[in-house]
């Protein structure tokens, strides 16, 4: 290899938050019909959209106190103060069009959902932002968030509920000690003082990571996903994993190691090594790399049997 080549890093695919639920076919439920997620699966899935909009995977908990929504973070010194007044925090925030807020709303109202901070606009910087929280069935809050230009003018345009695209929400013990681990050690490619952190070409929409680091206001509302229950004997639902998970990212087969490689020879901590599994058509390996914090970040590969 000459020195102008540079070595090839593993690839961060499609990635969803993973949240410790009650019930999960009644988690599930609430997200096919009051968000109107199209893919709910046995392991717990529930999307809604191709190449962008949301995803995310509910799991058991053992117990009613491993279920803790995200507390409010610490406010930002030049953060206006309508952008903080919420009582609520934010366990991920979906990006969607600045025309189409308020009609989300009402349209998830009319099917029973939950609206715990109700649309509110704020000027910052030269933008308007303007934002409105939901609630899950277990009182996880979605921040629906939407920005322009200040000298734009609103578009007219067909009013559609459209999830542009979902990011996970993480409160941290030390944001700038956080930032520096995601960006020196998990290699992401952006990293801002706003708290985001993204691996991967933001332009593709699946191979991408991303995160917002939120500083805690106390050492107690930090808190990565216990262990969850193990549901055994129900027809059509995965039992669940063995170890606790946050975040679970899609991985090419062969980049599962490579990337546990990077991160370890950058110091991070590997919760647990490269483990292959051999089923009768696919193959899988698992890895999980843990973060400042604890929060375990699960890298998941598959194969089919003709591409071993």
């Amino acid at each position: 290899m000459t020195s102008n080549e540079s070595i090839r890093r593993g690839e961060f695919g499609l990635t969803f938050p993973v949240r410790l639920v009650s019930d999960v076919r009644k988690s599930q439920e609430w997200y096919r019909n009051v968000l109107q997620c199209h893919d709910i699966s046995g392991y717990g899935h529930a999307t809604r959209g191709d190449g962008g909009g949301m995803g995310l995977i509910v799991i058991t908990a053992a117990s009613p106190d491993d279920i803790r929504p995200n507390a409010v973070a610490q406010k930002h010194e030049d953060e206006p103060e309508e952008a903080a007044r919420s009582e609520y925090g934010c366990d991920s925030l979906v990006e969607v069009a600045w025309d189409n807020l308020a009609y989300i709303v009402e349209e998830v109202r009319s099917r029973g959902g939950k609206i715990t901070v109700e649309p509110y606009e704020y000027a910052h910087e030269g933008w308007l932002h303007k934002k409105a929280h939901i609630a899950d069935y277990d009182g996880y809050n979605i921040v629906l968030s939407a920005n322009r230009l200040q000298t734009d003018e609103p578009t007219s345009r067909q009013l559609e509920e459209k999830f542009i695209k979902t990011i996970q929400v993480r409160l941290v013990s030390d944001l700038k000690k956080s930032l520096d681990w995601y960006k020196n050690v998990l290699g992401c490619d952006e990293v801002n003082d706003s708290g985001y952190a993204r691996r991967g070409d933001p332009n593709v929409p699946y191979p991408v990571m991303e995160v917002f680091l939120l500083q805690a206001v106390s050492p107690q509302d930090v808190h990565p996903n216990a262990m969850s229950a193990k549901v055994r004997g129900v027809e059509g639902l995965w039992e669940g994993p063995d170890q606790p998970w946050d975040t679970f990212v899609h991985v090419p087969w062969d980049d599962v190691r490579l990337i546990v490689e990077e991160v370890r020879a950058k110091g991070g901590t590997i919760g647990t090594e490269p483990i292959e599994f051999h089923g009768d058509e696919w193959d899988s390996i698992n890895a999980r790399i843990v973060d400042l914090d604890g929060y375990s970040i699960f890298l998941g590969g598959m194969r089919g049997k003709d591409e071993a």
